[in-house]
């Protein structure tokens, strides 16, 4: 199908939409829900979102009070998109951060939402658990590591060839969509299976294959917190040791809310800012003990780069979405720029899109901010594979966003030498902000103290000072020995007692 092809199909589903969500029934909450997305996807913050949310929360207690659980399930998840769509979360105000209790309120509040979201697991409820393994043979050091995640292992992959190379650990990996189909979890199935948790007390019949990966570890390990964590915590069945690791995304999806707290032993967080929120969201979770542990990062410490550095380059690596406020860095480029025609902003990264027509609001601001700049105040590159060569000849790595992490970009140029300049992420502000995860004297609140903060870099002896400050701190927090160690601290942690 061809993209104009696809737009007018677009167009007449949403035309069809608007008119249905007039009708009676089910076909007017599906008209409702899907012009509603519509709305939100165009990167407009639709001020009808609570009113579509509202509606269709209201469709799903019908529909309960009907003894329809299915449909009251479907109702309840379309209400969820609609309240954790990216476009009400990503921009410079979320209604989850902003005042996270009456965010949750209709959800909580509705019948459906109280059944799903505040009825406890019954007591009686339990999972079965393997018998404690016996070593095989002479006794071992080493920990069976059963890794479970869907899809992406982005950040797994450099973590588990460190963690095989220690010999401390034995990994099984476990691909969630290498079951029958039948077998694999979705939103739906997930809601489902949470009201029949905590109305009825039955858990999900657990996968042969996860089953017997069961019997083999001594730790599971699940990666990203969404969606595959609430089904392993809603299975009949759980390992010796369940251990799961949030990054940034899942705290902005409703799946944190269906996790079975009680079952889980241990929870990772890229950050504190990150754990901040999911346990202002959850305080179930604060239950459970933590560990902040980062990410070895993708390409590496490498050598510090012997090229020379033009101290009034600057770069950022991500830009083109909302969160990352690159309206922040091009207002600071222009002052820096201003002042001297030397200070270059180089972007690195997917661009705006290819048809100005395919721009949301935002991007049709950063459009008009940049071809409003002075010729050669900003360079886009592209997405490169070069990057620690871009941060070693560079003289600042730029953080603009509204919300991060750790933001690992940050932590490449760090390694490379290149000084940071980290705006204190407003997302993250109640919750530490980037000085929780960033030396202070790195990060600035607003634009005037980033251009001050560059301009005192470029004193030469000052700049040779803070590189070699940057390369240390990445040393001392990311090299392969210390990130390593935080995971098998946290990995270990109460093995011997299961």
């Amino acid at each position: 199908m061809s993209p104009d092809v696809g737009r007018l199909a677009q167009d007449l589903i949403l035309a069809g939409s608007r008119a249905a969500r007039h009708a009676p029934g089910p076909v007017g909450g599906l008209g409702t829900y899907f012009c509603a997305l519509d709305e939100l996807s165009s990167g407009q913050e639709s001020p009808h979102w609570e009113r579509n949310r509202d509606i269709l929360l209201a469709r799903a207690d019908r529909s309960l009070s009907r003894g329809r659980i299915p449909s009251a399930v479907r109702w309840f998840d379309k209400a969820l998109r609609i309240a954790y769509h990216p476009t009400l979360h990503q921009g410079a105000t979320s209604p989850l951060i902003d005042d996270t209790d009456e965010f949750l309120r209709p959800l909580r509040a509705c019948r459906t939402g109280r059944l799903l979201l505040e009825t406890p697991v019954p007591e009686d409820a339990v999972p079965r658990c393997p018998a404690p393994r016996v070593p095989d043979g002479e006794e071992s050091d080493t920990v069976r590591l059963l890794v479970i995640a869907q899809q992406n292992w982005t950040f797994l992959r450099p973590l588990l060839d460190a963690l095989r190379e220690t010999g401390r650990f034995e990994i099984l990996e476990f691909e969630v969509d290498g079951l029958p189909v039948g077998d694999r979890p979705d939103r739906e199935s997930i809601l489902r299976a949470r009201y029949d948790l905590v109305v009825e007390g039955h858990r999900i019949p657990t996968p042969d294959r996860l089953v017997d990966a069961y019997e083999w570890a001594d730790v599971a390990f699940v990666e990203w917190g969404h969606h595959i964590l609430s089904w392993i915590t809603m299975l009949d069945m759980v390992p010796r040791r369940l251990v799961a690791r949030y990054h940034r995304f899942e705290a902005f999806t409703p799946f944190p809310l269906l996790h079975d707290h009680s079952v889980i032993d241990r929870l990772l967080h890229v950050s504190p800012p990150i754990r901040g929120l999911v346990e202002t969201v959850v305080p179930a979770s604060a239950g459970v003990p933590t560990d902040i542990v980062g990410n070895l990062l993708s390409r590496g410490l490498g050598a510090v780069s012997e090229t020379s550095r033009d101290t009034k380059v600057l770069v950022q690596v991500g830009w083109n979405r909302e969160i990352k406020d690159v309206l922040f860095s091009l207002e600071l480029i222009e002052r820096l720029h201003r002042e001297d025609g030397a200070f270059r902003l180089k972007l690195v990264g997917p661009g705006l899109p290819d048809r100005t027509s395919d721009d949301t609001p935002y991007q049709r601001a950063v459009r008009d901010r940049l071809a409003a700049l002075p010729a050669g105040a900003v360079e886009q590159l592209g997405v490169r594979r070069d990057v620690p060569e871009i941060f070693g000849a560079a003289g600042v790595v730029l953080s603009s966003s509204y919300g991060e992490g750790t933001h690992e970009s940050v932590m490449e140029g760090l390694a490379t030498g290149c000084p940071a300049v980290v705006r204190d992420w407003p997302h993250a502000i109640d919750h530490g902000g980037a000085a929780s995860v960033y030396r202070r004297e790195w990060v600035v609140p607003d634009v005037e103290s980033a251009a001050h903060r560059i301009r005192e870099l470029q004193d030469r002896d000052r700049y040779a000072e803070e590189s070699g400050a940057a390369r240390e701190w990445a040393v001392r927090h990311r090299s392969p020995e210390a990130v390593v160690a935080g995971y098998d601290g946290a990995l270990r942690a109460g093995v011997a007692s299961s």
